[in-house]
């Protein structure tokens, strides 16, 4: 006996051994069934695992079965409610011989040739992951008691290798969702373009979900209809019948019922209560089909359809997972594309009310700096002094206040996208005369010098005259409104493929952490300038919108008592200008 028991031993921490160096599961049964074999003896060993999605016992590994009876013994499933279930998952140990048992129907012995067979469960902290059997065919041979002992001794052996292959195939399956909801999100993400995320929703949930195709359908409120949104996998004739269709809500209760209450669910189309459903499935050769609700809030506005054309393949629990994951990433990303499309909207019908009220205002508005600018010129009389006093402040405040409805206007213009590019071959030297010439009231400011540096050799520039004119004039009314004594210089220089233009005064200057805030709309580097300087902090903003549309940029050096440079550059060759 004791050879025996120390071949027993040797055998154990040799199965020991098998069961601790490797995660594959399949690789750890194979050995441990062959050695199992060879050690009770017997001659087919089964290993059986309980799948929770079915809630049966199904074969995963075999040692021994002879080729004849493999697919018929591979197909047996052990549910709930047989006797030989319900004691293996109470954690007993099954020892059957064929002339001598009652909780396993005869002809399974007799189908499979079985003469006796002893089953332990494979059992984990009160858990039981599935079941070890050996089987012997020799008639006459039973299996002894320290035989069943040793059996038993290897299930728990097994089931803590089938334990820790279990969670390292749950841990990798983490992964691979996570992989896979990161890929979807990131690409979802990319666009605020409804129609663009729907055509990528579904090519995703191919993708991801491993299926032949995919349906978006989404509820129309003016159509009182579910709709084909986008559509990928679909011949193009089929998707072309296919988005078509109007489907009232009726013909789809039985999915929109089961959506509201499950988010993620699937359904053959044999199984289908809706008969629209079914009719569509079998004329698209769609066999399974797993739907996912997509919600604004609470409220279900279609659903994504990932499906399996001409096969009997199932979801998995992991599908269902990545498709509750699908689509949450497409309800968010299809809500912030509605949210963009709004504001969108409501910032075109501001646009479009603040130019009308800029043309409302600037037609009275010049009719009034008319009639003052007539008054001033004596036209109705001599004025006495503190009526031109109050003339010259009226005339001054006139002005300003059309300046900032002309500002106005043209940021309302820029936003809306109708200011056109005229572009022609520019001439800088003539630019900087005309300029000259349109800036000599600011020029007229007492204690402010200007400076105008423009090198004769200069390339011509291939842009917008108008816009460019418009940015330099704005930089300097800018440099003269903060800039109450000292000088003003402009310049230009070549760059390679770039012109340089620089507007340089000795004002206020701006702090840093003002110098990033300029360039957004209503906004000043300090609001109490707003009420010693006035504007309302539009110029640098139509500024550099301008320069967007010009190929240009923009940049500020500037110290705060000091002054400020701002430096534009130029290509002398216009780029290609996309429509806005």
């Amino acid at each position: 006996m004791q050879p025996r028991a120390e071949e027993k031993l040797t055998a154990l921490l040799e199965i020991a051994n098998d069961t601790s160096g490797t995660l594959n599961l399949n690789e750890i049964l194979e050995r441990v069934q062959r050695r199992t074999a060879a050690l009770l003896p017997c001659e087919r060993v089964i290993t059986y695992y309980w799948d929770s999605q079915r809630d049966v016992f199904r074969q995963i590994s075999q040692f021994g079965i002879p080729p004849e009876l493999q697919e018929a013994a591979g197909t047996l499933e052990f549910p709930p409610g047989l006797p030989i279930v319900d004691v293996i998952t109470g954690g007993e140990t099954v020892v059957l011989d064929a002339d001598d048992q009652t909780i396993v129907p005869r002809s399974l012995f007799d189908d499979f040739g079985i003469a006796a067979v002893v089953c332990v469960p494979l059992a984990v902290r009160g858990r039981v992951l599935g079941a070890l059997a050996a089987v012997t065919t020799q008639k006459r041979r039973r299996f002894a008691a320290d035989q069943v002992h040793l059996l038993k001794s290897i299930g728990r052996q097994v089931a803590v290798a089938m334990e820790t292959t279990d969670l390292y195939r749950a841990q990798q399956e983490e992964a691979q969702i996570a992989a896979a909801l990161a890929r979807v999100g990131r690409e979802l993400i990319s666009s605020l373009h409804a129609p663009e995320i729907l055509n990528r929703l579904c090519q995703l949930t191919t993708e991801v979900l491993d299926c032949d195709c995919s349906h978006t359908i989404l509820w129309s409120a003016k159509d009182e209809a579910y709709i084909p949104a986008s559509g990928y996998g679909y011949p193009p004739e089929q998707w072309e019948a296919l988005r078509l269709l109007k489907v009232p809500a009726e013909f789809l209760a039985e999915g929109i019922a089961l959506l509201e209450r499950h988010e993620v669910y699937q359904r053959t189309t044999s199984d289908s209560g809706d008969s629209v459903i079914q009719a569509l499935g079998r004329e698209l050769g769609i066999t399974t089909a797993l739907r996912m609700a997509l919600r604004r809030g609470d409220k279900l506005i279609g659903f994504v359809s990932g499906c399996y054309r001409h096969r009997s393949d199932r979801f998995t629990q992991r599908h269902l997972r990545i498709g509750r994951g699908i689509v949450q990433l497409g309800s968010m990303a299809l809500e912030n594309a509605r949210l963009v499309e709004e504001l969108g909207r409501a910032n075109r019908l501001r646009s479009e009310f603040v130019a009308t009220m800029s043309h409302e205002l600037r037609t009275p508005l010049n009719v009034i700096v008319g009639y003052n600018e007539l008054l001033l010129d004596g036209v109705f009389g001599d004025l006495n002094p503190d009526q031109l006093e109050t003339l010259q402040r009226l005339g001054k405040s006139a002005r300003e206040l059309l300046e900032l409805i002309n500002a106005t206007l043209d940021m309302s213009r820029l936003e809306a996208g109708r200011f056109p590019l005229n572009v022609q071959d520019v001439w800088v030297p003539d630019l900087f005369r005309e300029i000259d010439s349109e800036t000599q009231t600011l020029q007229g400011k007492p204690g402010l010098r200007f400076a105008w540096h423009v090198p004769s050799q200069l390339p011509y520039v291939s842009t917008d005259p108008f816009k460019l004119k418009m940015v330099l004039k704005n930089l300097i009314g800018n440099a003269a409104k903060f800039t109450d004594e000292g000088s003003i210089t402009i310049s230009v220089e070549s760059d390679d493929r770039h012109l340089v233009f620089s507007v340089r005064d000795t004002g206020i200057g701006i702090a840093p952490d003002f110098q990033e805030v300029i360039f957004e709309p209503f906004r000043q580097a300090d609001g109490s300038l707003t009420r010693r300087y006035g504007g309302v902090g539009l110029g640098l903003y139509i500024v550099r919108r301008l320069l967007d549309m010009l190929g240009g940029s923009i940049a500020v050096e500037s110290e705060v008592g000091r002054g400020s440079t701002f430096r534009v550059r130029l290509p002398v060759t216009q780029p290609v200008i996309g429509e806005e």
